[in-house]
């Protein structure tokens, strides 16, 4: 033992990419550099890794899923370029997450198979689908400094529900994270990494109840941002053995920071102390010149499709109105869900449109109407449901909506619901529960009270459909879902249909 040395790991990592190839700005997927503080894009993540590496050159680099959709570079180039230009980054592995399915099995296999790095699951069973035979594994392990590093592989099972996944099935990552971390310490390896895209709070569960075996969670999918947050890191006493403590990592979405850690290991595998925080990739970071070169090549042809003009709108649409109150945007988006359940849905029962405010992302100026628009409004490709809904869940969903807002210099709600067919006022001097002061039904030329008796007919994005946001009372009280489709696909057509779309305030939701 007087000879044992403290062994450091260095450990550098991102998660959610979602095709951040260029740099981008809070509001906009295009950086103007005389108007919007630009941050990340592939370039200047590179920089920094290079950087680290210089400095730490056994450093372990870590993807924790979600590099596909987000901008328009997905939408056009898939898979081929994702895979290409990640593998310049020299990753030792990829978590595979939730929206690497958006494309079908088709889609995914040939990015797995031209990843240098492994990707892991260990709570995918491909067994009965052929096409992703020998393209995943639950684990892989590495060296470092005469040291075995194992990593083990998990990924969210919601993901079954968001997007085309074959015959995959999903297993608890919970049960997986511990059979292989087991597995790999019973192989005598010395450190052993989870690399989830769970998101933060199972990610915690999991250190906490199954994480006995495993020395870091290395975290994706939560996206944190001003309006997520939890910490970088968060140290977890493990259940089972309260002197093993698991440090559970995750930094922001869309390569805006790049997680940076080292982290010393006593003469017994116990973890000592840690530094390093994550470095936020703002434009006071060059970008790597080479990286940007190979990607101007392919930039003229994503921004010449980007820019295709679709139809017109006549105001500008900001997506920070939307958390004080009926927005124009929130508006727009669900006038175009309403509107595209009146044409796929027979229902004897009035359409209601809801869409929740973290749903709402971009500024969409006055002017044109793009290929470009239609991913910065719904950058994910994610699928829109309806469903019938008792109109007491109903009320108690309006009830969620206005349960955190306040009143400061305007009023502000986190969770605070979009609507098209229903205007609803609420009074915040009531106590949480009791806020909603009345709430009409639109029918043809008139509206009518909503009645917590009769069923109404909801269109919402699944998210909220599955009770995302806290909203519960939907997803535990919906009847005969339907899928109506993917949400950018669903915009495109009503943006066509109407070419150019007049947005107004017209009192939808009031707040006093």
């Amino acid at each position: 033992m007087l000879n044992c040395k403290v062994y450091p790991l260095h450990l550098i990592h991102y998660n959610d990419f979602h095709a951040r190839f260029e740099e981008t700005s809070d509001d906009s997927l295009l950086c103007d550099h005389n108007k919007e503080k630009c941050y990340g894009g592939l370039p200047r993540l590179l920089y920094k890794i290079e950087a680290i590496r210089r400095l730490h050159p056994d450093s372990v680099l870590l993807d924790a899923g979600d590099s596909f959709q987000g901008t328009y570079w997905y939408t056009l180039l898939k898979w081929n370029a994702t895979q290409y230009f990640l593998n310049l980054l020299n990753n030792d592995a990829h978590a595979i997450g939730n929206h690497e399915f958006d494309d079908d099995i088709d889609g995914l296999a040939p990015y797995l198979a031209n990843l240098k790095a492994p990707a892991l699951a260990a709570n995918l069973d491909a067994s009965e689908e052929p096409r992703l035979k020998g393209l995943f594994k639950s684990y892989t392990i590495i060296e470092r400094k005469g040291k075995k590093i194992g990593i083990v592989g998990v990924t969210t099972t919601a993901t079954k529900g968001l997007a085309p996944t074959g015959n995959v099935k999903f297993t608890d990552p919970r049960e997986a994270a511990l059979r292989e971390s087991k597995n790999l310490r019973d192989m005598g390896v010395d450190v052993i990494i989870l690399l989830s895209h769970c998101g933060y709070t199972l990610d915690v569960e999991i250190a906490q109840d199954y994480g006995q075996y495993i020395d870091l969670v290395v975290g994706g999918h939560s996206h944190r941002d001003k309006t997520v947050m939890f910490p970088y890191l968060t140290v977890v006493k493990s259940k089972s053995d309260n002197n093993h403590q698991v440090l559970v990592l995750q930094t922001d979405a869309f390569t805006k920071f790049l997680g940076n850690i080292t982290i010393n290991f006593n003469c017994i595998g116990d973890i000592l102390n840690w530094y390093g925080e994550p470095i936020a990739l703002d434009n006071s970071i060059p970008e790597d010149e080479n990286l940007k070169n190979k990607l101007a090549s392919y930039a003229e042809q994503v921004h010449t499709a980007a820019a295709k003009v679709i139809g017109h709108i006549d105001k500008t649409m900001d997506h920070r109105d939307c958390v004080h109150g009926e927005c124009l945007m929130g508006n727009f988006l669900a006038d175009m869900m309403r509107y595209t359940a009146q044409l796929k849905i027979k229902t004897p029962y009035p359409i209601i449109a809801l869409i929740q405010r973290s749903n709402m992302r971009a500024i969409i100026r006055k002017g044109e109407l793009t290929e470009g628009s239609i991913v910065e409004l719904f950058p994910y490709l994610d699928l829109l449901t309806s469903f019938e809904l008792q109109g007491k869940y109903l009320y108690e969903a309006l009830e969620r909506s206005a349960s955190d807002l306040i009143k400061g210099e305007r009023f502000t709600g986190p969770w605070l619901l979009q609507v098209s067919g229903l205007q609803v006022t609420y009074n915040i001097s009531r106590p949480m529960g009791n806020r909603v002061a009345s709430a009409y039904v639109k029918k043809k030329f008139s509206t009518v009270p909503l009645d917590k008796d009769k069923i109404y007919q909801i269109v919402a994005p699944i998210y909220l459909t599955d009770g995302g946001d806290g909203y519960t009372m939907i997803s535990d009280n919906h009847k005969n879902p339907e899928i109506l489709g993917y949400d950018q696909h669903r915009l495109r057509e009503y943006i066509k249909a109407y070419k150019s779309i007049n947005v107004k305030i017209e009192g939808r939701i009031l707040i006093s």
